[in-house]
């Protein structure tokens, strides 16, 4: 079968840009395992630091395996700065980032630096800052998702098999096993990193599919969507009501495929 290439990277891959960096002077480097991310640290920030927020990023899909992604971690007395490596001009016309930033410096904070304030700057790719997004605890509860989002990753439970990412709520760990089993060795969403978020409403059970903008009306990738979604129905559903739906990369629906 063709390989449906990816459409969506997780989460701030799609939606969030990064550039890679050239530079050779941003601090000492760490890789993430299984990614084209790169994290720099510098000053009193630790390599464990470094690899922390490595893994952090990975956990929740900023960094892929796709396209390199740049980050810097800076350390002034207990406060924290993180650099992203970003694109200035979709900064300026996307709305909401800032806002999801402003989730980011709570949740780094809590989540990776035992509640010390931690402050996010975006770059170019000299790590030359062009916003400055400063701790906020009030944008706690803030969509922790890309802007437009109707979904949060956090509310999912989260697995990765080779290039795809799965999510899954509403679900038994006995349910979603076989959809993942079935789409990981099937292959068709491999070659790219993709995800899939799966539901359920009542008795029938929903897969999303975030499609990137560029190929959400591409007839010969509809069709192919299509022609798998057939056949997760067959080989995974043959007895259960199934939707699988092409979205856009906020999980709002484009096409509905029913059985």
């Amino acid at each position: 079968m063709k390989k449906l290439f990816s459409f969506s990277a997780a989460a701030l891959s799609l939606i969030v840009i990064f550039i890679f960096s050239g530079c050779t002077n941003n601090g000492k480097k760490v890789s993430v395992e299984g990614t084209k991310g790169e994290v720099y640290y510098v000053d009193s920030a630790t390599e464990n630091e470094a690899q922390k927020l490595g893994n952090f990023l990975k956990q929740y899909g900023y960094f892929g395996n796709v396209k390199t992604a740049s980050v810097q971690i800076d350390k002034k007395n207990d406060n924290y700065l993180i650099t992203f490596v970003y694109d200035k001009d979709y900064y300026q016309k996307t709305q909401g980032l800032e806002d999801f930033f402003k989730n980011y410096t709570v949740r780094m904070s809590r989540e990776l630096f035992d509640g010390k304030k931690v402050d996010i700057a975006l770059a170019d790719k000299y790590f030359k800052d062009f916003k400055n997004i400063p701790y906020d605890e009030s944008a706690a509860n803030a969509p922790a998702n890309s802007p437009g989002a109707t979904f949060n990753a956090s509310d999912y439970n989260h697995q990765t098999v080779g290039d795809v990412n799965f999510y899954w709520k509403g679900l038994s760990n006995v349910e979603s096993k076989p959809i993942v089993d079935y789409i990981s060795q099937n292959g068709s969403f491999s070659g790219g990193t993709a995800e899939i978020y799966m539901t359920k409403e009542g008795d029938r059970y929903i897969l999303k599919f975030p499609v990137k903008e560029e190929y959400q009306n591409d007839t010969s990738i509809i069709s192919e969507i299509e022609k798998v979604s057939k056949e997760i129905k067959d080989n995974v559903f043959p007895n259960d009501p199934y939707s699988f739906k092409m979205t856009d990369v906020h999980l709002n629906p484009l096409r509905s495929f029913d059985y």
